[in-house]
């Protein structure tokens, strides 16, 4: 996944990449411009220190041989530079005779050098020529070298400059780098605080300490967590009703059931009879299931109804409830509680033990045992219900948190939400519900572990 500071170097580096073409194209004219003229103004040196060594003997120019060495030495020692004096007659004072000279532009003043490029004996030079008067008449002298060591000088200047610009453009990408990761702080702030609500815990965030660029968006943020909220708490309210609404005439339609098969006039129809008490019963279970999985949703368990909630009256009073049908089933149920405290929702939490107990009771075979503890174990609260009943194959115990999912051979009639409510429940209040074995003997051991108390 591209992030906000790569999708920004990205969009950057084209305008980059082209300003780096461009600079080295400039950079290419500004070395071949200097070294043009700094070693034009070199021959032009060169040209008027050869016409300065002219002196004239019985009306004729000459050059003495220590006056030749020097201008020939000015103008190169290793040969790459050429020279030629021509005198009025177009005789050759000194230097090459074929050496091409420059054409005077128009308009060139008397003393004035002019340059051109030109062949010579297949090398490509570059000429300067400077006529002058003399008291002998006019005189041309021309300078010339070959391109090499400008080249070499040119490559020299060019690479230079390049690798300047290489390392500013180093130095640039790293501010620019720089400056985005800073100036997308905020935005990275504003994420974190994002990734740490929860659906427990919705809270809207403060705009004021925002840049002006993200107000508007921590704005919007703030609009949907106030929809959201509104929607959570509705639907809370719809939860509510619901099971109110439902139960009442559940719980009255099984009270003129028994009151019915306890009457001698439904003798004949007894069987059919049971057969829909039993069904209702169902029904009844199913629909109190289906609630308490709904109260359990995490949009449904907001962080504003979460309270301290001491777990040990609450198993004492879920296994008191439970008793009369432990006994009924031939089962030992006992409680081993010890003082704890945690952060929830008290609904939840007894919907969370109570199908824990019901799984257990349900699924032991009579002369078992089920045990329900609660305590603190590594300054983590935690609720347990163990049994010594058939237990669960570790490869189900993943599958048997998925809605609507039995174990196969499961006896009873059960709508398979016992423990995807008890998994909802435990997300809700960040816990972990894991499925183990006892510590002796066969059978299942459900723990809930809270998270450590502050």
């Amino acid at each position: 996944m591209i992030t906000i500071r790569q999708r920004l170097l990205l969009l950057l580096l084209p305008a980059l990449v082209i300003l780096m073409l461009l600079g080295g194209l400039a950079d290419y004219w500004i070395a071949v411009a200097t070294t043009r003229n700094a070693y034009d103004q070199a021959l032009a040196s060169v040209a008027v220190a050869a016409a300065a060594s002219l002196h004239s003997d019985d009306g004729r120019l000459q050059i003495s041989a220590a006056q030749r060495a020097a201008v020939a030495g000015r103008a190169d020692a290793d040969g790459s530079t050429l020279y030629s004096i021509i005198g009025p007659d177009g005789e050759l004072i000194a230097g090459s005779a074929q050496l091409p000279a420059a054409a005077p532009s128009s308009g060139a003043r008397n003393g004035s050098v002019s340059f051109r490029d030109a062949d010579f004996q297949g090398m490509k030079l570059r000429v300067a020529s400077l006529r002058t008067r003399t008291d002998s008449g006019p005189v041309t002298v021309t300078v010339a070298e070959t391109l090499q060591r400008r080249a070499s000088t040119q490559r020299v200047m060019l690479l230079g400059k390049l690798l300047v610009d290489f390392a500013e453009l180093d130095v640039t990408l790293l501010l620019i780098w720089i400056g985005v990761y800073f100036g997308l702080r905020p935005l990275s702030r504003l994420r974190e605080r994002v990734d740490e609500q929860s659906t427990a815990t919705l809270q809207r965030f403060n705009e004021a300490d925002a840049p002006g660029e993200l107000r508007p968006l921590i704005l919007a943020l703030n609009h949907l967590l106030e929809l959201r909220h509104d929607a959570a708490l509705s639907q809370r309210r719809f939860v509510a009703d619901a099971a109110h609404q439902m139960r009442t005439p559940v719980t009255g339609l099984l009270a003129q059931l028994e009151l019915l098969l306890q009457a001698p006039g439904a003798v004949a129809v007894k069987g059919e009879l049971t057969t829909i008490n039993r069904s209702v019963q169902q029904l009844a279970h199913t629909a109190n299931q289906l609630l308490a999985l709904a109260r359990a949703e995490p949009v449904s368990a907001l962080g504003e109804s979460f309270k301290p909630v001491a777990l040990r009256p609450l198993v004492e009073q879920l296994v008191e409830r439970n008793v009369d049908r432990a006994v009924n089933a031939g089962l030992d149920l006992g409680a081993d509680a010890q003082a704890a405290q945690v952060t929830g929702d008290a609904w939840l939490l007894e919907d969370l033990l109570g199908n824990l107990i019901d799984n257990a009771l349900k699924y032991t075979p009579r002369g078992g045992h089920v045990t329900v503890r609660c305590g603190v174990e590594q300054d983590q609260p935690f609720l347990e219900v163990e049994d010594d009943g058939p237990g669960i194959a570790e490869s189900e115990r993943q599958r048997v948190r998925e809605r609507f999912y039995r174990l196969p051979g499961s006896p009873g009639t059960g709508c398979g939400l016992g423990l995807a409510i008890v998994d909802e429940i435990s997300r809700a209040h960040h816990a972990s519900f894991t499925i183990g074995l006892p510590s002796q003997g066969g059978g299942s051991r459900m723990r809930i572990r809270f998270p450590a108390s502050t």
